[in-house]
């Protein structure tokens, strides 16, 4: 037992640990690291808004409601007093571990309360067993393991998994007041917290009491024109009844609980979140929907062809019969009645039959919440929701396996042998997917040769790019994303983004206003429009553009800081330092304002009111060389000398390897007018190491050597 625990535990761990020195990626940025409900100080909060930090009544939420995984992430962050990705990712890979042994124990009840006592001493495979190790592997769960949003998908499986077994102890117990059903139930609801779909675990339950409890007595037989008929009666004991009435009554409490919850109202989600649900064709949206249960399903068999986002064109809508992909959809269902001839018909051990029964629902029931039937979800496809049905699919498979066994027995060492190479194979598919999700380069990069027609794909390569430094690179990718989606105001406004800081106003302009044209109310279109306007001469319309984007967004730091800028473009000093305030007061720790504000104030003289915010700005940005650079200057020139050497020094050593010119030169200036020529004189030859041409230090150290020519 504890060899199997040890292994188990092993496979778990291995196949996944790639990611554990990763960064966040993809949605964690979103759910963890944007979240205020993750670092703030009341713990209600999570309780109020989504899973996304956005108030769970608005018409902007996505409905979401998992307050018990942003608590866990809470316990991550008071456990570090950071966002440590590697904790974060950790504790993830703990819970996979923990979800791993439940399932196996919960396998391992399905498979002794079903009557398998009999088959066990005549077979030596352990089902319950080979079946969790084939769970621990799935590469399908990677992206639940790897990805901190994925945890959701993890926590909801285990409290899924207890509810499940403590629903076990109910089905034994012969009293009808029975307090492990309402603990099971209540885990149900405390699962639903973690993620929607925890709830279905009492359609599992219900399924299991009455495959467990379900019995066919023959009541005889009865001749009636010449033939001779057998008739069932199927019976279930009262208790089956009183336990299943039990848990219909309080899934509909907690499903109408939870509709109070989201305000009454669905979520809305975009055409390009989930094309399929938008199609007004009842033909593209059956068909396409069908084709999309067929691929969750090849995920689980064949691995090969995931990616962490599958919206915007990844699956193509099917609008004809004649389309290929609709040979798939006939396979899959024909495949599925053949499936259940076999269980209605065949003759054959009626215990395995019941395990495979319960094996489709494991399979099904929790994959339903995802599959668009009671309303549009918003996405296509979601490797992470396959977490808790694919513990269905490898019982169903390690039955497979028991079947060949008794079928095969003489040639079994050889499939043995190959379900061994099987589990390898899945098991290093998943270490090299987990690398994948290191970090957001690889993850989107790989992603590109999945799904190629998928603009958010290209979309979000060209934002790493961006972040390297890659800007033909970016500015391609950017413009595959709007070829795909021709609508794309993001990819529009990034792109023009680009092009402003390569300085092709006209060019950024246009696609700014070509997004505007799609998103009139996109305030960050707005911002950049007013950028550009900005630099082009253009400062009253600019003026108007940067209103209009804080209309649209009162609290836009950003904003207030560019318009300061146009402000100080006008020599409009005054109204400059008032938006800079203002983007301080929304963002303590917006560097360019402070520094902007600090400089400002230094050059107009006001260095009393200068002196007065400096403790501020270092007590939100103690660590941003920037500031510090600013503040030796306003010291300098008061002749604190001590004071400004500090500050110079300490910028200096902030900068490290992306220290200027000018940060050399103005210490020099420093030790100049304090007369430590010497340390002046080695501070502008440091400055003119990294620029031979700065005019102030050339000038200043030939000032200098000429008064110490004449002091000789």
């Amino acid at each position: 037992m504890f060899a199997k625990l040890l292994c188990l535990s092993f496979a778990s761990i291995i196949s996944f640990m790639f990611s554990l020195n990763g960064e966040f990626v993809f949605d964690d940025s979103e759910a963890i690291v944007k979240n205020k409900d993750i670092t703030s100080e009341s713990w209600l909060d999570p309780f109020k808004n989504d899973f996304w930090g956005t108030s769970i009544k608005s018409n902007l939420s996505h409905k979401s409601y998992r307050p018990l995984t942003i608590l866990s992430y809470r316990l991550n962050y008071l456990l570090n007093k950071e966002l440590s990705p590697l904790q974060f990712k950790a504790t993830n890979l703990f819970c996979h571990v923990a979800c791993c042994i439940l399932i196996w124990m919960s396998y391992d009840c399905i498979w002794k309360r079903v009557k398998m006592r009999n088959v066990e001493k005549n077979c030596s495979i352990d089902v319950p067993f080979l079946a969790a190790i084939l769970f621990s592997v799935l590469p399908v769960h990677v992206e639940a393991v790897c990805g901190a949003v994925g945890r959701a998908d993890l926590l909801s499986a285990i409290t899924f998994f207890v509810s499940f077994l403590i629903y076990d102890k109910a089905v034994q117990t012969k009293s009808m007041l029975n307090i492990y059903l309402f603990i099971s139930i209540i885990l149900a609801g405390v699962s639903m917290l973690f993620k929607e779909n925890g709830i279905t675990v009492l359609g599992i339950s219900c399924v299991y009491d009455l495959v467990i409890n379900i019995k066919f007595r023959s009541k005889g037989r009865v001749k009636s024109r010449n033939k001779i008929n057998n008739y069932i009666n199927v019976h279930v004991d009262n208790k089956s009844i009183y336990r299943i009435a039990c848990i219909i009554l309080c899934a509909m409490i907690l499903l109408y609980a939870r509709w109070i919850v989201m305000g009454g109202t669905k979520p809305e989600f975009k055409p390009t979140d989930n094309p399929t649900a938008f199609s007004d064709d009842l033909f593209t949206k059956a068909s396409t929907y069908n084709y999309i249960y067929f691929l969750n399903i090849l995920l689980l068999i064949w691995p090969q062809w995931l990616c962490y986002d599958w919206s915007m064109g990844c699956v193509p809508l099917i609008r004809n019969i004649l389309d290929y992909r609709i040979i798939f959809v006939l396979s899959f269902y024909l495949y599925g009645l053949f499936f259940i001839i076999s269980i209605a018909t065949k003759k054959s051990n009626y215990s395995i039959k019941r395990i495979e029964l319960l094996a489709v629902s494991l399979m099904v029931i929790p994959f339903l919440p995802a599959a668009n039937i009671v309303y549009p979800v918003g996405f296509v496809i979601a490797e992470r929701i396959l977490y808790i049905p694919s513990a269905g699919y490898c019982l169903l498979i390690t039955i497979g396996l028991y079947k060949m066994k008794k079928k095969y027995n003489y040639y079994f060492k050889q499939v043995e042998v190959y379900f061994t190479c099987i589990i390898c194979i899945l098991a290093l598919k998943s270490w090299r997917r987990s690398y994948d999700w290191q970090n957001e380069y690889q993850l989107y990069t790989n992603a590109l040769n999945i799904c190629p027609l998928n603009a958010k794909v290209h979309y979000n390569v060209a934002k790493v790019a961006d972040a390297k430094y890659h800007a033909d690179w970016a500015l391609a990718e950017y413009k595959e994303a709007i070829r795909l989606y021709p609508e794309y105001y993001q990819a529009m406004n990034n792109l023009a983004n680009l092009l402003k800081n390569q300085k092709k106003y006209k060019e950024a302009e246009h696609y700014l206003r070509i997004s505007l044209h799609y998103k009139n109310d996109f305030p960050a279109a707005w911002m950049n429009l007013g950028i550009v306007l900005a630099h082009t001469g253009r400062y009253n319309d600019s003026q108007i553009a940067y209103k209009t984007a804080l209309r649209y967004r009162k609290y836009y730091p950003d904003c207030f800081y560019n318009l300061g800028n146009l402000y100080l473009e006008l020599n409009k000093t005054n109204l400059a330092l008032e938006n800079w305030f203002h983007a301080i007061n929304l963002n303590p720790k917006h560097v360019s304002a402070w520094t902007n504000l600090l400089a400002l104030l230094d050059n107009t003289g006001q260095i009393d009111k200068a002196l007065q915010i400096i403790p501020k700005a270092l007590e939100e940005l103690p660590e941003t060389p920037l500031i510090h650079f600013a503040i030796a200057n306003i010291y300098g020139k008061i002749d604190e000398y001590n004071k400004a050497e500090k500050y110079f020094l300490k910028a200096i050593n902030l900068f490290q390897n992306r220290v200027q010119a000018i940060h050399y030169a103005n210490l020099g200036v420093l030790y100049h007018r304090w007369k430590k020529y010497d340390l002046a004189t080695q501070m502008y030859q440091m400055a003119l190491k990294i620029d031979s041409k700065f005019p102030s230090a050339l000038k200043n150290l030939r000032n200098l050597e000429r008064l110490k020519n004449k002091s000789n």
